[in-house]
């Protein structure tokens, strides 16, 4: 809001402290409040200081599934190049519904919904939450989560493998660091470097499991053959790292089928 006043031009300006409005030359720099006393300024702040504030920055660590190198990106983006090797990287998120075939690859994440039906290339992705069913092997670099209905015809392979309360789900082999079980979970194979957590009320039946602790809570159940030992971890957790130690302390069987 302007006006004029004895010739001058004025402007309507607001004090950042008390708030209180008043009347200054259009030119003037600063001025003080003529409530509270206190000093401002009346300079537009610099568009380089209001770019800086809403700037996105690189928060989101991602790994290159080509040559290993890990890189920051924004948070937002939705592809990147590596900056060691210069492939592409896909950083899209996918949400699985109906049915679908086509290549599931990202280092962001994929979610199959209920009753969906996938049937393609294995899946890769940074969390994998799966609600239907897959016809694929299926690789998570963070996580791998069974919330509903899931049955897996090929291997997982994640650091954290969960199954949800109240689910029921499948997997012809399971390789990771820690499984918690608070649902139901049928397998072939099991191998969990670290720990294996039956949460009260969950249930497992493997053919095979190979862990170096199980921890189980309450009405728990378990069925299949056992062995318990410490097992080598990984000096790094990741997809590779968790197949060389499975492969390796298990070599009398083809564990994965892949």
């Amino acid at each position: 809001m302007s006006r004029q006043k004895n010739g001058i031009s004025q402007k309507e300006v607001h004090c950042p402290h008390c708030g209180h409005a008043q009347w200054e030359s259009r030119t003037a720099l600063s001025t003080f409040c003529r409530q509270c006393q206190q000093y401002f300024s009346l300079v537009p702040k610099r568009k380089s200081e209001l770019l800086s504030r809403t700037r996105p920055v690189r928060d989101r660590f991602v790994r290159c599934p080509f040559c290993g190198a890990g890189q920051y990106v924004y948070s937002a983006a939705l592809s990147s190049g590596c900056i060691a090797c210069g492939r592409g990287l896909n950083l899209l998120s996918y949400q699985v519904r109906g049915r679908a075939g086509e290549r599931l690859k990202t280092l962001g994440d994929v979610e199959f919904h209920p009753h969906c039906e996938y049937r393609g290339p294995r899946v890769e992705a940074r969390q994998v939450r799966i609600s239907g069913w897959v016809d694929a092997e299926v690789r998570g670099s963070e996580t791998v989560q069974f919330r509903k209905e899931g049955d897996v015809k090929g291997g997982v392979v994640a650091p954290d493998v969960e199954v949800c309360s109240q689910a029921t789900a499948s997997s012809a082999a399971i390789v990771t660091c820690a499984l918690r079980i608070a649902g139901h979970l049928e397998s072939d194979r099991i191998v969990a470097l670290h720990s294996l957590e039956m949460v009260d009320g969950g249930s497992l039946r493997a053919g095979r499991i190979l862990t170096g602790c199980i921890r189980m809570v309450g009405r728990a159940s378990l069925r299949g053959k056992v062995e318990i030992r410490p097992l080598p971890q990984p000096p790094v957790v990741s997809l590779p790292a968790l197949e060389e130690v499975a492969r390796r302390i298990v070599p009398e069987e083809p564990l994965f089928g892949w």
